[in-house]
């Protein structure tokens, strides 16, 4: 077996003397094979005779092991020829069987020599299934090259062998004409194996072992014919047989040894299947040229020296093959020099096609860069482009030269996006693109880095000329859109940065951008030019961020709750959680932390902190007293898609259930998140209202202000902001409006059958003016401060009754 390759510890093993390396099989074969006929052709008698049978079998043996082994994907080509090679086994024992019997060559009957015949057809069949692909459609070049070859090989036959020993009066003899029956089929044979070399020439060792066999059995066969003109008693032996038996037992044995060493080949799987030619390469050239040249030749030469007596056979033969051989040659040459045309205007049109191609992809490839660096929206740089441009006017800057940079988004685009759809959305983008482009200079940069934002990169201006250029920017977004019949309203915040001598891109961009934030933290629809201290404000939010990030590990974050009490027997309705920051440079007011926390998106993981903390607190005083808890909850949180297990694994783990948990939602962060994103916090809202969980409006008349909301919001409290509560009575106009306003929310609350709650009462003659109104509940300072834990069980312990300075009592009373 031949040593595996891809396992270096196995040859290893037999370089360092544990065993030498073997053979491979299909080599081992061969030797034996040659090794046998060698033996056989010095054996005399039936012994000889005996041995001979080895080979064919010993052959076939090796044929279905190759096949099997190495599983080729014509497998069935080869099965054909291993069955063609059996036929011939089987045949040869039955002959040789009854020869050494019968002891007599004539006394085998004529029939058993037809035996070999079937081999031929199986062996051709098989080799023509060899061929795979465009090849056994048909092609011309091949075909006619396998013509000529069989056409040279029989003028050869005719003027070597035929006609010198045999002659045309051996036609009439039943013995040469089935030698001449097996030679005919051997040109069959060499034509299918000639088709096969010219396909794939040297590609595969097994198909050039094959090519050898054919020739060694078309030897054997043409030398046998040789032998039947002599005594016609067999011998393989060179000690009972003559020079041409000889040789032609050894030619048979030569080619059943390269049929199974062909087998063993792991080549035999095939060769790499590519589209014949038709071309006349030097090889074929050649072997036209030794095809043609060999039989005329060899002609002349039989014809000997002195008188020659020729039939008209003689020259008739030779003259047909010669012309028929010519005539192929001439079709031939004629295919070749076609298909050279045809490859020349192919070679044309393949060239006209690159041309074509390469102009096509210097275009595509122009379209690439185009794209790769421009918006595909509106046909603005994009942001790798505006990248490269800011770079090159902050490398290439003069000392006196000033270069600007305007960062911008869209206030509002959310909105129209949301409301409208993404297609009015883009339409809006392309015209807002067209204003800024009709506003820069050619020399300036336009680009838009993605969703809403754009930049603008002014070079060799002034801060007054960048500031004019900002104002008209804002100016010209501010105008209405119309698009798809809708009048749309947006506005613009833009962030201005005069680009320092010593300020990279980078920078540039960064400090653009705290401008940008600024602006917009400002109110928006305005510019803010940068200025040191934002960079100080931005380092305040970093070391916050830090700082929350920080205290979520440390339990750095505390709870005091604020009592929400009943205005007419002032009983502790609720309590409110308040989130206070305890961190190691003191308390931090919610102030001063919340918006980062809102900005960075830890106000999530910190909202389900506070909210399982307030949940086991409020555990124990919804047992004792009834009362529950209110929870504030951030839009981000409720935007979160796992919200709703979040509420639920809270009050599970503590105990607390449904109806003593109260959850506050502003208005802005229910409404001003686009329909799709309301519905969806609808959704959530709603299920956790099946569990008894209570919903709570807070701060209700500074965000959309509308009261038709509260008929289709899953909504339970309604929380009056102290915006309404934070005025003493009066009778100016502002006083009277406040008090309608009031009285609108409170008496309509009444009739939706909504508890309100009056948030920051201060002092006793807005507790009266709200128990006037009949305002049910109220919570502030009056009542109680926001209050520890401990603190307010000491306070609930020491009863709820309100005195008469309307304060809790007490607690606060001590």
């Amino acid at each position: 077996m031949q040593p595996d390759a891809s396992s270096p510890r196995r040859a290893t093993r037999h370089r360092r003397g544990r065993g030498p390396l073997r053979p491979p099989s299909w080599l081992l074969f061969a030797l034996l094979g040659c090794v046998t006929a060698a033996v056989v052709v010095v054996t005399p008698g039936w012994v000889g005779e005996l041995l001979w049978e080895a080979v064919p079998l010993a052959a076939v043996a090796a044929m279905v092991a190759g096949i099997r082994r190495h599983r080729p994907p014509a497998a069935p080509a080869w099965w054909l020829m291993t069955a063609g090679v059996a036929v011939w086994a089987v045949s040869d024992l039955l002959w040789t069987g009854w020869y050494v019997a019968a002891g007599d060559a004539a006394a085998v009957p004529r029939w058993v020599d037809l035996l070999y015949v079937p081999m031929y057809p199986l062996v051709a069949l098989g080799l023509g299934r060899l061929q795979r692909g465009p090849d056994r459609a048909g092609n011309g070049g091949v075909t006619l090259d396998a013509v000529v070859i069989v056409m040279g090989i029989a003028f050869l036959y005719w003027t070597l062998i035929f006609n010198p020993y045999l002659g045309v009066g051996s036609l009439g003899d039943a013995d040469h004409l089935t030698a001449l029956l097996y030679l005919g089929l051997d040109m069959v044979i060499v034509f299918m194996g000639a088709r096969l070399w010219f396909r794939y020439g040297n590609q595969s060792i097994s198909y050039v072992l094959l090519s050898q066999g054919f020739t060694a059995l078309l030897v054997a066969d043409a030398v046998y014919t040789t032998t039947l003109v002599g005594d016609g008693n067999p011998g393989i032996s060179l000690l009972d047989g003559s020079g041409a038996e000889v040789v032609g037992s050894t030619a048979w044995l030569l080619w059943l040894v390269l049929m199974g060493t062909a087998a063993l080949h792991p080549s035999m799987t095939g060769a790499q299947d590519a589209l014949p030619s038709n071309a006349l390469t030097v090889m074929r050239g050649g072997v036209f040229l030794g095809i043609a040249c060999a039989g005329p030749v060899s002609f002349l030469i039989s014809l000997g020296p002195g008188p020659v007596t020729l039939t008209r056979a003689d020259i008739a033969v030779p003259l047909a093959l010669l012309t028929g051989l010519s005539a192929f040659l001439i079709i031939r040459l004629v295919v070749g020099t076609s298909a050279a045309q045809r490859r020349a205007l192919l070679l044309d049109e393949q060239a006209a096609e690159l041309s074509r191609a390469a102009a096509e992809q210097s275009a595509l490839q122009e379209l690439i860069s185009h794209r790769a660096m421009h918006d595909p929206l509106t046909g603005l740089a994009n942001r790798a482009l505006f990248n490269d441009r800011l770079e090159q006017a902050t490398a290439r800057r003069a000392p006196s030269a000033r270069h600007a940079l305007l960062l911008l988004d869209l206030d509002g685009f959310k909105h129209v996006n949301d409301g409208y759809g993404h297609p009015v959305g883009d339409q809006l983008l392309i015209q807002a693109a067209r204003r800024l482009r009709e506003i820069v200079r050619e020399a300036d940069t336009l680009a838009r880095f993605g969703g809403d934002e754009f930049a603008v990169l002014l070079e060799d201006v002034t801060a007054a000329e960048a500031g004019e250029i900002a104002e008209r920017v804002v100016e010209a977004v501010a105008e209405v859109f119309t698009v798809g019949g809708y009048a749309l309203h947006v506005t613009t915040s833009v962030g201005l940065y005069m680009i320092a001598e010593s300020a990279d891109a980078q920078e540039a961009l960064r400090d653009a951008d705290l401008a940008l934030y600024a602006a917009k933290a400002a109110g928006r629809n305005q510019i803010s030019v940068f200025h040191q201290g934002l960079r100080v404000e931005r380092l305040d939010r970093v070391r916050i961020a830090e700082g929350l990030r920080r205290a979520l590990d440390g339990d750095e974050f505390v709870l005091n709750y604020q009592p929400v009490v009943d205005l007419r027997t002032g009983e502790v309705h609720a309590v409110e959680a308040l989130l206070r920051w305890h961190s190691p440079e003191g308390i931090v007011p919610p102030d001063a932390f919340i918006p980062t926390a809102e900005e960075t998106g830890l106000i999530v993981p910190i909202g389900v902190q506070v909210l399982r903390r307030a949940c086991f607190d409020a555990r124990r005083w919804h047992e004792r007293y009834g009362i529950a808890v209110n929870v504030n909850v951030s839009g981000h949180q409720l935007h979160r898609p796992g919200f709703v297990e979040t509420v639920l694994e809270a009050l599970a783990d503590s105990g607390l259930p449904g109806e003593a948990l109260i959850l506050e939602i502003t208005e802005t962060a229910l409404l001003a998140t686009g329909q799709q994103e309301t519905a969806r916090v609808i959704e959530y809202l709603s299920e956790l209202r099946t569990y008894g969980v209570r919903v709570a409006i807070d701060d209700f008349g500074t965000g959309y202000s509308s009261l038709a909301y509260l008929q289709h919001l899953p909504v339970d409290v309604v929380k009056i902001d102290g915006a309404f509560t934070g005025y003493e009575a009066g009778t100016d106009t502002a006083s009277r409006q406040r008090h309608a306003l009031t009285r609108a929310i409170i008496g309509l609350c009444e009739s939706l059958d909504l508890p309100a709650v009056a948030e920051k009462v201060e002092t006793v003659e807005q507790e009266e003016f709200l128990r006037d109104m009949r305002c049910p509940l109220g919570q502030g300072y009056l009542f109680s401060k926001p209050l520890p834990a401990q603190d307010l069980d000491r306070l609930l312990a020491g009863g709820t009754g309100l005195d008469r300075s309307g304060r809790v009592g007490g607690l606060l009373a001590g």
